[in-house]
């Protein structure tokens, strides 16, 4: 039997419980706008020379 890590949210750090999924968790604890900056942060960090043009 595996073992599967606890899942952390990417948005606010959070370690989630056991039995909650980061759906879940994402839908009911923060708005849509969060997400979305959460999203676009990480693409900004990635790949900075894409936004250049």
């Amino acid at each position: 039997m595996t073992f599967d890590p606890p899942v952390t949210c990417p948005v606010c750090e959070e370690v989630l419980e056991l039995d909650r999924g980061l759906e879940d968790h994402l839908m009911g604890k923060h708005t849509q706008r969060e997400v979305v900056h959460y999203v676009v942060s990480q693409q900004d960090r990635t790949e900075p020379e894409a936004l250049v043009r």
